[in-house]
């Protein structure tokens, strides 16, 4: 706090947006950072997922901090052998691991920040993953939640404009869930039947229930590389365009048809693997600790949101802010998703002209910081979980050479589906009563109907009908309204070139 309080005294005279001011405020930022880091690391546990959490705040944490804090991802700091064995006695009755396991390495090849995890032989030689929980995380976590709280009030205290109570009890509602390993073992196996229609390139590790406990998950070992490792993707064979569209895929799928969502995505939470049945390439997605179920009436909201986006209009935009409750926010809604301005006349994907450039300038010159925080807590809290996702989705989508366009259509075209999809009561009433009258098979599973006629993920063939009709009517606006825009903008250039006389 000390260094950004110099920071702004030195610079009280300058203009905010001076090349000399940003410049110093960088290396505030970054020497900050590598002290947070420094704390993370000595202090671990908690204080390192909410590194990690504000690593992916991308949208609000300058690129200094999550540059420097996303080391953490899956390189946090790893306890000894001892603190394993303690766990390992707690949760299978004063057992060690050489007792559970025919092997057990005892350098864990990934840590996080509640857990560390080490390859392992079962003792029918099977190779698994053993992720076991820190000692101690969790019955330190209301102490340290009461440090990073007060933390919280003392930053802004001394800067008003930032305030975060909102974050960290957030946080904490997320954080619990994360503390049992049998809840993330049941997120995963659910997650695995949602996705049982692409399972030839989608895989979720399959758990060894007998071998997992509240705080020891035991998996199947997969052998695969980070999603954003280009180079070694490469040498696999695999096409980073295939991976890239088929992680957007995914995730567009559990937010806009699912509703329920596995939010926290990074790389290394993520690997490419070559599956020995097919010998095609899979995606293969770990850590299933925080999921959030979002209501419908939410999905809907958000599908909307995003079909107001892309079309661009703005009738239906401001329908969206109000059902969202940030109405007097709407300017926000579309610089956040899809970078650029409401009406905007630049195609999507695009960098905005020199004169949306100046009306973005003009509409936050009188925008104070705190109106943002404001504004990001005014949101529902399933927008903010949502949001984290779908940025660092979106970052990984562009360290694999994606263009924004790429996934803005893509998100248009599952906004559609969800519209038209089965609701989550829907699958609760079908799958009772299919159990009451004896029916099997996909009636009675999680997940979309597998029927030829059911497409998009629609309960019943007339709601088939509606979602090709919308897909039909979307696709061709989408391309017809951003084929105007660039032929608008090609005869203006035109046109202010004859002006000019050139």
């Amino acid at each position: 706090m000390l260094d950004y309080k110099i920071l702004h005294y030195r610079f009280k005279n300058y203009d905010s947006k001076s090349n000399e001011y940003k410049a110093s405020q960088k290396i505030v930022h970054l020497r900050v950072a590598k002290r947070l880091l420094k704390l993370c690391r000595l202090h671990t546990g908690i204080y390192v997922k909410g590194a990690q959490h504000l690593a992916s705040l991308t949208f609000i944490v300058p690129k200094e901090y999550i540059e420097t804090l996303s080391v953490l991802q899956d390189r946090a700091p790893y306890r000894g052998i001892e603190d394993v064995k303690k766990i390992f006695a707690e949760e299978f009755n004063g057992l060690t691991p050489n007792d559970v396991y025919s092997e057990f390495d005892e350098t864990p090849i990934a840590a996080a920040s509640l857990a560390q995890v080490h390859k392992a032989k079962t003792k029918d030689g099977q190779e698994v993953a053993v992720k076991v929980q820190y000692p101690d995380v969790s019955r330190l976590f209301h102490v340290d939640i009461w440090t990073m709280q007060s933390m919280s009030d003392l930053i802004s205290f001394f800067f008003p404009e930032f305030e975060l109570t909102w974050i960290i009890t957030e946080f904490k509602q997320n954080l619990i869930s994360e503390f049992d390993f049998l809840r993330e073992a049941k997120n995963g196996e659910l997650t695995k039947q949602r996705f049982k229609h692409r399972a030839h390139e989608v895989k979720i590790p399959n758990i060894i229930w007998d071998l997992t406990t509240k705080r020891v998950l035991t998996m199947e070992f997969v052998h695969g590389v980070k999603i954003n490792n280009l180079e070694k993707l490469k040498n696999l064979g695999v096409n980073p365009k295939w991976v890239r569209t088929l992680l957007q895929e995914v995730f567009s799928e559990m937010i806009f048809c699912h509703g329920v969502i596995h939010c926290d995505p990074h790389a290394g939470n993520a690997l490419v693997t070559i599956s020995p049945i097919t010998n095609k390439p899979q995606l293969v997605i770990l850590d299933h600790g925080l999921y959030r179920e979002l209501s419908d009436d939410f999905r809907m909201v958000y599908c909307d949101l995003w079909k107001a986006l892309v079309l661009n209009d703005s009738e239906a935009l401001k329908n969206v802010a109000d059902s969202l409750g940030v109405s007097q926010y709407i300017q926000f809604l579309p610089l956040i998703f899809t970078q650029r301005i409401p009406d905007s006349t630049t195609p999507l994907g695009e960098d905005l002209t020199p004169e949306e450039r100046a009306i973005i300038h003009d509409q936050l010159k009188h925008i104070k910081l705190s109106d943002f925080f404001d504004f990001l807590e005014s949101l529902p809290r399933d927008m903010l979980l949502v949001l984290r996702t779908i940025n660092i989705v979106r970052g990984i989508h562009r360290e694999l050479g994606g263009k924004p366009i790429e996934s803005f259509r893509m998100n248009a075209q599952y906004a559609i589906r969800g519209l038209w999809c089965e609701t989550r009561n829907e699958e609760k009433r079908r799958i009772r009563y299919s159990k009451e009258h004896g029916l099997t098979g996909d009636y009675v599973m999680i997940g979309p109907l597998q029927r030829w006629y059911l497409l998009g993920g629609t309960p019943s063939f007339f709601r088939t009908l509606g979602f090709i009709k919308d897909f039909i009517v979307m696709t061709f606006k989408l391309y017809l309204t951003e084929s105007l825009i660039k032929l608008w903008r090609l005869w203006y250039l035109y046109r202010s070139i004859d002006i000019l006389g050139v």
